[in-house]
């Protein structure tokens, strides 16, 4: 099944569907959890994001799209703090019914939120190199949402997890999977979270394809960034921020 991974929200692209955490992964290192950010919502819905700029996110459009109050959530000394999220801009291409045309779209988002992040969040660097990805090409998933499928006790801590390349969809997405049926990959939480290849940001989690009944794995897809990197840029100008080179 494809889908999406948003909390507990739930699409299908025959077989598709939006991410949620990681899962079969491990804590995620001090570099990649400063340039990853959770996502929560007043429609009950969790995701996960990349920091883009000290007031910007980049995360999927289906994370954002449905109306709502969205904000990020930040473990502090005192508890978890709530930043106000001010502003949403989508992608102008993404299409929030891709799955049930199954053309795929540039499942994108920047956040601008309502303060700078703390000191210890740094904006990630984009990736500039638009060649497509190759089978084999490892990248790293980072994400707040279930580590054990079904275990909510298991969210809101960001992990990662290294994945091949399985192929490309649409000329814009990339496919990561352990295979083997593997469940290693996201899962419910983490769509909209950044995947890495060595220290570049490459690619925003956006679907998982799943065997009936779970919700993690086996199939992982992201929106290359590369691809989508002028709009990125000119989008965070018009927002006040320069992107990171």
């Amino acid at each position: 099944m494809h889908r999406y991974l948003v909390g507990s929200f739930v699409l299908a692209w025959a077989g598709l569907a939006p991410a949620h955490a990681i899962n079969g992964g491990k804590n995620a290192p001090a570099e990649i959890a400063a340039q990853t950010v959770q996502i929560v919502s007043t429609r009950g819905s969790f995701c996960s994001a990349a920091v883009i700029a000290r007031d910007l996110l980049l995360t999927a459009g289906h994370c954002v799209q449905p109306k709502a109050s969205y904000a990020i959530s930040i473990d502090g000394i005192l508890g978890p703090r709530v930043v106000q999220v001010a502003r949403v801009v989508l992608h102008p291409n993404y299409d929030p019914h891709q799955f049930e045309t199954r053309k795929p779209s540039p499942d994108m988002a920047i956040l601008k939120i309502s303060e700078p992040l703390p000191a210890r969040f740094h904006p990630a660097r984009l990736a500039t190199d638009r060649t497509l990805p190759k089978p084999g090409d490892a990248f790293t998933l980072a994400g707040y949402g279930f580590s054990v499928d079904g275990d909510l006790d298991s969210m809101g801590k960001v992990r990662t997890v290294s994945l091949p390349t399985v192929g490309i969809t649409g000329g814009i997405m990339v496919r990561l999977s352990a295979g083997n049926g593997s469940s290693a990959g996201a899962c419910t939480g983490d769509s909209g979270g950044p995947a890495f290849r060595g220290d570049v940001l490459t690619a925003v989690i956006g679907w998982i394809n799943t065997p009936e009944g779970r919700n993690c794995g086996s199939v992982t897809g992201a929106t290359l960034v590369a691809l989508q990197r002028d709009w990125i840029v000119s989008t965070a100008r018009a927002l006040g921020a320069t992107i990171r080179e």
